[in-house]
């Protein structure tokens, strides 16, 4: 007599075998594809297979369908490419890409066109999966298209109330690490310029700069930027140059502003570091080819990027959405526009009021 299940009529998915057998969907998907990330004991595997045989869904049959149901294509959206930081996460994102077997579809926007951008890269199952690295992005568009059945969505350092898929790097603690080079140096007037304080990143990185100076006892100044651009940093180091002399070092919350930072000590004349000292969030090798060049606190950008492929990877073979933390802390890039105050700066800190400018 032919037996029959409730599976009879209905070519059986990952998360049927994986509901037989007990485990995890992405652990199926590794055991059935033999991916040399499938750690599973003899029993679990036995188990895996044993499922996937009742159900009539076996490893070959597996391979060749996940084969041809996807485009084996990734999408990846961000706001430019000419940021670092940015251009940084595009290359290490493909790289891994490329190792996991698939291609990229770059999508970058701007605000105001960000929903048309995001359904251009969803519609018509042209990739299989979404990252994006948008700090323009509003929270409840995200929440909306993450939450999505059809086509899994990953944050880069981004976290959004709602959206459990993301990996995020400790901006906290890397902000800390500035401030506590700062003042080992002997600074104790130190302004911080951060973006917009809407975004994620932006809200990390100033909780860690205040934790960071209120330990250290020093009064820091907040200069809220209308961006993270390089002419965002331009325009606030110079609000600090005209209103706030006191101040003997700076620490821009992102590259680009300290690129911004150090163009705005050359137009005003003042010397980097012997006027004021200068560090970034963030590290690029355009950080040796300034003038001078600019310390930084280095960020694991590519493990971040890398782990936010393999958990994409995971969720497209059927894995659950997962809130990820790199583990891997920040490190300071020691170059030269950081160095201890100038006496005259800090005579003018002893006589001059401390001010506080934005948020």
């Amino acid at each position: 007599m032919k037996t029959t299940s409730r599976h009879e009529g209905k070519r059986p998915t990952i998360r049927d075998v994986a509901a037989l057998a007990k485990v995890d969907p992405s652990l199926v998907s590794r055991v059935l594809n033999d991916h040399p990330k499938a750690n599973a004991r003899p029993a679990t595997r036995g188990r895996i297979v044993k499922a996937a045989q009742t159900l009539g869904y076996r490893a070959n049959i597996v391979a060749r369908s996940l084969r041809m149901a996807r485009t084996s294509t990734l999408g990846l959206l961000l706001p430019n490419l000419s940021n670092p930081m940015y251009a940084s996460i595009a290359r290490a994102v493909e790289q891994r890409a490329r190792e996991r077997g698939f291609g990229i579809v770059f999508g970058t926007h701007v605000e105001g066109d960000d929903e048309v951008t995001f359904a251009q890269l969803l519609q018509q199952g042209r990739v299989d999966g979404v990252l994006t690295a948008s700090g323009v992005l509003g929270d409840a568009f995200l929440r909306r298209f993450a939450n999505r059945d059809d086509t899994p969505v990953v944050m880069l350092n981004r976290r959004v109330r709602g959206v459990r898929s993301g990996v995020t790097m400790d901006d906290a603690a890397a902000a800390a690490l500035a401030i506590r080079h700062l003042t080992n140096l002997g600074h104790s007037r130190v302004a911080g310029i951060f973006g917009p304080g809407t975004i994620d990143t932006t809200r990390r990185r100033r909780s860690g700069f205040l934790t960071a100076a209120r330990k250290a006892g020093i009064k820091p100044l907040l200069i809220g930027a209308n961006g993270l651009s390089a002419s965002s940093g331009t325009k606030a180091a110079i609000e600090v140059f005209a209103h706030h002399r006191e101040m003997t070092a700076i620490f821009a919350s992102t590259f680009a502003q300290g690129m911004g930072v150090l163009r705005a000590a050359r137009q005003t004349g003042l010397l980097i570091p012997g006027e004021m000292s200068v560090i970034a969030l963030h590290d690029s090798e355009l950080a040796d080819y300034l003038s001078p060049p600019l310390t930084t606190i280095r960020l694991p950008v590519d493990e971040m990027a890398h782990q936010a492929v393999d958990l994409l990877v995971d969720m497209i073979e059927g894995g659950a959405a997962k809130a990820i933390i790199v583990k891997t802390g920040p490190q300071l890039m020691l170059r030269e526009s950081t160095g201890e105050p100038s006496i005259k700066r800090l005579t003018k800190a002893l006589v001059r009021p401390y001010g506080r400018v934005g948020n």
